[in-house]
């Protein structure tokens, strides 16, 4: 076992938003206006749902939507779930969803300066 330390976050959730193709920066815009700090991931995935069976002529449609997924502090996650909901149109049917995934705990390097700037006992090192 090497003497490398591993810094554990246990108050983090992820955010998994999917959308139409082209409202992913606007997803990722509303989060950072809010606080989200974290990097986002965004990729395209093709689903089907009954609106895309009932296509033209019975064919099914194929439909891309943007799929973008974040790490938020835990006591951030309403705050950024909010203001995502309101400015992707989320209230639109048709226009997405997102869902919130908590994790158990999250391996990250965090420097030294910041672990001592901790307030609450939100990390453990192993």
């Amino acid at each position: 076992m090497s003497d490398q330390t591993i810094t554990y976050l246990t108050d983090v959730v992820l955010l998994t938003v999917v959308v139409q193709r082209d409202k992913g920066p606007a997803v990722i815009n509303a989060a950072r206006t809010v606080g989200a700090t974290t990097g986002a991931i965004a990729h395209f995935a093709k689903g089907i749902g009954i609106r895309e069976r009932l296509g033209l002529i019975g064919l099914a449609v194929e439909v891309e939507k943007e799929v973008i997924s974040m790490l938020v502090a835990s006591d951030q996650q309403e705050v950024v779930i909010d203001h995502i909901y309101q400015e992707g149109k989320l209230d639109t049917p048709g226009m997405g969803y997102i869902y919130v995934t908590p994790l158990e705990r999250l391996a990250v390097y965090v420097p030294e300066r910041m672990k001592e700037g901790l307030k609450k006992p939100a990390a453990s090192v192993r």
